[in-house]
């Protein structure tokens, strides 16, 4: 079996396909396969029924093609009539529903047997649509009390739930065989529990905030907790710090909420009258800055987006809009990402995306052998400081 980067499972060929042309046509459908327990999908309800409580019973028809099994359109099918029964439970009474008894069928949640059709179809495959490399999340604990799972979709959960992670990432992280991580992923998608729209928002990260400073030219000392600030000057277009590499690559990554933020009065603009022998002189006040090493602004906008954007697309830009640079980053931020294990992946995309035509950003990343995580991160660098074309 070949994983391969981009999506091939097409749930069209599967009983899948079948329950989703239920839902987006609202007709009520019939489904029957060999050896199978007969079932109703109900759209209008968000449920199915069927005589079983067991769906491992209903593996034959989830793997099924549409064209093999026997389908009836039934638009004004209602299900059983429900009766009234009181059950006893301690010392309280409680008053339910249950279905007329004889018919044999039993209500469930539809999206339970999408997830089920969904893993036991998936074979190992991405879902179409869909790219590996693109760094995901789930927005919420999957409900195994109701979701058929195997013991490692719990670990993958609880891993994706906590962080932000592209499918192979996930897979290595885990110990979990990536065809396991795409069915389990695949699953998640088709019920809704992966974070839709991964859009990068940088108003959340150092970029929003030296956006800010751009428009209102207040400077900023922004920290970690216990780390070496860095500051903030746009009327210079410099910033100043003691951090590393590695330092200001965790604080460009780190949530705003997570940094220690202040306005920076350096005196830039303020004056003094001081007596110098029998004359008084007019002067700038003396800068309040510490004596930092200084660098280019551009270059810490660079690694804000390039650090923070963590595989998700700036808004505005499609992953299969051709793009090429029209320049590269600076040569002092080059020489030192050569430098940095983390960064020597982008000296190749610059050479690459600026002797090349324009191509889409999965395109590059299958030329380039680089993850299309890293290529996204790379790109919204550049899209910040203007560095990109889109020719027509």
């Amino acid at each position: 079996m070949t994983q391969t980067a981009e999506g091939t499972f097409n749930p069209a060929f599967h009983f899948l396909g079948l329950i989703q042309k239920t839902i987006a046509d609202g007709i009520t459908r019939h489904c029957v396969h060999p050896g199978c327990p007969e079932v109703y999908l109900v759209p209008t309800e968000h449920t199915y029924y069927t005589a079983t409580a067991n769906i491992d019973a209903l593996t034959a028809l989830c793997l099924a093609a549409p064209f093999d099994l026997n389908v009836e359109l039934l638009p004004d099918w209602r299900p059983p009539a429900a009766k009234d029964n009181d059950v006893q439970a301690g010392r309280m009474l409680i008053h339910r529903k249950t279905v007329a008894s004889g018919s044999g069928l039993v209500a469930r949640p539809l999206s339970e047997l999408m997830w089920f059709a969904t893993l036991s179809a998936s074979n190992g495959q991405l879902l179409q649509g869909c790219h590996a490399d693109v760094a995901v999340r789930l927005k919420e604990m999957p409900d195994f009390s109701r979701f058929y799972h195997r013991g490692y979709d719990l670990v993958l959960a609880d891993f994706l739930l906590k962080k932000r992670a592209d499918l192979p990432t996930a897979a290595q992280a885990t110990g979990i065989p990536l065809p396991h991580v795409f069915e389990f992923y695949n699953a998640c998608v088709v019920v809704g529990l992966i974070e839709q729209g991964n859009v990068f928002e940088p108003a959340h990260y150092l970029l929003g905030l030296l956006d800010k400073a751009n428009a209102d030219k207040q400077s900023r000392s922004c920290a970690l907790t216990g780390s070496k600030p860095l500051i903030i000057v746009p009327n210079e277009g410099k910033y100043y710090t003691e951090l590393d590499l590695l330092g200001i690559a965790k604080l460009c990554s780190t949530l705003l909420a997570g940094m220690e933020v202040s306005i920076v009065d350096h005196n830039q603009d303020k004056e003094e009258v001081v007596q110098i022998g029998r004359t008084r002189v007019r002067r700038k006040v003396a800068s309040a800055l510490p004596l930092l090493p200084s660098h280019p602004l551009a270059d810490l906008l660079f690694r804000a987006a390039l650090y923070a954007s963590q595989g998700r697309l700036l808004y505005g830009y499609d992953l299969d809009t051709p793009v090429r640079l029209h320049d590269w980053p600076s040569k002092t931020l080059l020489r030192e990402s050569a430098t940095v294990m983390a960064e020597r992946y982008i000296f190749p995309l610059t050479a690459f995306m600026t002797a090349n035509p324009a191509m889409s950003l999965p395109d590059i990343a299958k030329a380039t052998q680089q993850s299309l995580a890293k290529v996204i991160d790379f790109h919204n660098a550049c899209a910040v400081l203007g560095l990109l074309e889109h020719p027509a």
